[in-house]
């Protein structure tokens, strides 16, 4: 499976590199609403003015490193330069030119790493607020227990999260982060899974479980595919060219999924791929709980930016943007009909 993710992620990135969508920035298309607009004046603009001399002090921080390394640091990694060719003339390979450039990279940009912790810090958590009344935590991270059995979860060695969401949309609980999990083998690690995952505490239990994973093609998706995996038929031509569902009951993942569930799906991965460079969503219904795989390239709640003043409202647009994309999922999944879907569902079966 790791194979076949890393397989699928590749050719999305060709085809974004191709398409030139690698190098674009997502566009800003709306304006501020008006509860965000009053939430910027009442809480955000009074932070504003010491985030702004933060940011002024490092630029000025990175611009003298920078100028201090087109002047000097040849006086380093030269010399490190004709060591590495002497040794590779000799026979021996050496990297230390890397090594000395690569730390006065680090050196260079680690202003720039400052001002977006201390953005973050700042302002991340007074934005979020105005959506409502969510925590937020930098570093946090899902429940990984709860979910450790499904099995879209892929199984990994080690994880690191960011940006952790913690709320409820119309009294329905949700866990969202950004999560990298890798799988160790051998020397080397490889990421089984690099971009968000939501999860969906519902009011009720689903019937079983429902999948629903990328369409790898025929060979793909019986390698990725568990024997005595009961696959689902649906009528959604769009849906069906794009993922692979399975199910343990084949009446109730038609009623999980239904026309207007489908169409949502695949407006939530456009959304991805158009907004955080994404590659795919995957999902499955099981117990109680929606889980959600969604595996991007971007950088999904990175506002800040040294170059700019952080006075400069047009970027709050496009945050906005990213954290309603968020809580969007939970709305667009109309958790209202699905839990009356669920009832309709027991009664069909107890029929």
């Amino acid at each position: 499976m790791s194979l076949l993710r890393t397989l699928l992620q590749a050719k999305e990135a060709v085809t974004q590199l191709v398409d030139g969508t690698a190098y674009r920035s997502p566009e800003v298309s709306e304006e501020l609403s008006e509860e965000f607009r009053a939430t910027i004046e009442d809480k955000v603009k009074p932070l504003l003015e010491p985030v702004e001399g933060f940011r002024q002090e490092k630029l000025a921080s990175k611009t003298r490193r920078k100028t201090w390394f087109f002047r000097l640091g040849w006086l380093l990694w030269l010399p490190v330069l004709l060591l590495d060719l002497s040794q590779l003339i000799s026979g021996d390979m050496s990297l230390l030119t890397l090594f000395v450039l690569g730390g006065f990279g680090v050196w260079i940009f680690y202003p720039q790493v400052q001002y977006i912790r201390h953005y973050k810090e700042k302002l991340i958590p007074v934005l979020i607020q105005a959506f409502g009344d969510y925590e937020y935590d930098e570093s946090g991270c899902i429940d990984m227990e709860a979910v450790k059995s499904f099995d879209i979860m892929p199984s990994h060695s080690s994880k690191s999260s960011e940006d952790y969401i913690r709320g409820q949309v119309e009294g329905v609980e949700f866990e969202f982060c950004e999560l990298k999990l890798e799988r160790s083998g051998g020397n080397s690690s490889s990421t089984v899974h690099q971009g968000a995952v939501l999860v969906i505490t519902m009011p009720f239990t689903f019937s079983g479980y429902t999948v629903v994973r990328a369409d790898y093609g025929k060979i793909g998706n019986a390698l990725a595919s568990p024997l005595g995996r009961n696959r689902v038929a649906l009528e959604n031509p769009d849906f069906e060219d794009r993922y692979e569902v399975y199910g343990s009951d084949q009446q109730y993942a038609r009623y999980l999924l239904s026309p207007t569930m489908m169409e949502r799906i695949i407006a939530l991965d456009d959304l991805f791929r158009t907004r955080a460079k994404g590659a795919g969503v995957t999902c499955e219904f099981r117990d109680n709980k929606a889980l959600f795989m969604l595996s991007y390239f971007g950088d999904l709640m990175e506002a800040a930016d040294i170059e700019v003043s952080a006075y400069d409202l047009q970027r709050m647009p496009l945050l906005e943007q990213e954290l309603a994309m968020i809580t969007g999922i939970i709305r667009q999944l109309k958790l209202d009909g699905l839990a009356a879907r669920n009832v309709a569902a027991e009664r069909f079966a107890e029929a």
